[in-house]
């Protein structure tokens, strides 16, 4: 497969990622993913935070069903590639966790603080919050009724749910974000890999709000 200029320094990661999906059949990637497969195109299809996303067999292009040129991003790329090569056909333990209860996650905690924590609890501080119920239900999440003062779970793909909890700040206390995984991710996902699924969120709740503020 010619090589993708967009993907740079991850060409190496992008690579590995290839070589390993390319080792399994689809049934079994099918299988294990809960992903369909579509014989007729040779296309995994994904619904990823309210985008439908193709991935071609065996050449692992990801892209949008809707636009093969509209730009994704590329960690979305990468991440989606690594879970097809990687994923695990158990159930889902059904209890919440954070990023810095997984396995290692403590030692990227504060780099997940900086890069998407941080920015969210900053972004629910200034937003326009009637904003924010509509933004979540953009990226194909369902509100929850929960004691933040915004709630709503989604999902990356069908074997890693996400929640994403927002809290106003008070006096002296800024706003918080709060993305929390079930505790089976760490055997669907390399930790790093989840820590890029939590700025690939930011990214996109940012990106969203930025839509819905420019059509008022």
């Amino acid at each position: 497969m010619e090589k993708n200029p967009r993907e740079g320094w991850l060409t190496s990661a992008f690579e590995q990622s290839r070589n390993k999906f390319q080792q399994l059949s689809p049934e079994m990637i099918s299988k294990v993913t809960l992903l369909p497969y579509d014989q007729v195109t040779n296309c995994f299809t994904v619904d990823s935070f309210g985008h439908k996303i193709q991935i071609s067999y065996p050449e692992g292009r990801v892209f949008f069903k809707d636009s093969e040129e509209k730009p994704i991003s590329i960690y979305w790329e990468l991440i989606l590639l690594n879970y097809l090569s990687h994923a695990t056909e158990i159930p889902l333990h059904n209890e919440w966790v954070s990023y810095r209860e997984l396995p290692h996650g403590n030692l990227y905690y504060r780099n997940i603080m900086k890069g998407a924590l941080e920015p969210l609890g900053r972004f629910f501080a200034e937003c326009d919050k009637a904003l924010v119920p509509i933004i979540l239900t953009k990226l194909g999440f369902v509100l929850l009724d929960a004691k933040a003062d915004v709630a709503a779970s989604g999902e990356f793909v069908p074997r890693v749910p996400v929640l994403i909890q927002f809290w106003e700040g008070e006096e002296g206390i800024p706003s918080t974000c709060q993305i929390l995984f079930d505790r089976t991710i760490s055997d669907q996902m390399h930790i790093e890999d989840t820590g890029a699924l939590c700025r690939l969120i930011k990214g996109l709740i940012l990106e969203q709000y930025a839509i819905e503020k420019n059509m008022d």
